[in-house]
C-alpha cells in the first residue's frame, strides 16, 4: 500500500479536518440561507440590547451609590 493514501486517510479523519469541514458548512448555511441570517441577527439584536440595559442599570446603581457616599460623608453637592 502506498504511505500516501495512509497520509491522505489520516488527514480526512484528523480532528481539524473535520473541524474545517463543519465550520464551511455553517459558513455557507449563513451566507446563503436569508432565514438563518434573520434569525443570527434578531438574536444578535436582542443581546445588544439586553446588554445595553445591563449598562445602564449599572451606570444608576454607580451613581446611587456614589450618592450615598456623598451623603455619609457630610457632603452636600449632589452627585451627578
Amino acid at each position: 500500500m502506498n504511505d500516501t493514501n495512509g497520509s491522505f486517510v489520516r488527514t480526512l479523519t484528523s480532528g481539524n479536518f473535520l473541524a474545517g469541514a463543519v465550520f464551511g458548512a455553517l459558513a455557507t448555511l449563513v451566507f446563503t440561507n436569508a432565514g438563518v441570517q434573520r434569525a443570527l441577527f434578531r438574536t444578535a439584536a436582542k443581546t445588544a440590547g439586553a446588554i445595553k440595559g445591563s449598562v445602564a442599570e449599572a451606570k444608576e446603581r454607580f451613581h446611587d451609590a456614589e450618592a450615598e457616599v456623598h451623603m455619609e460623608a457630610g457632603d452636600e453637592t449632589e452627585a451627578r
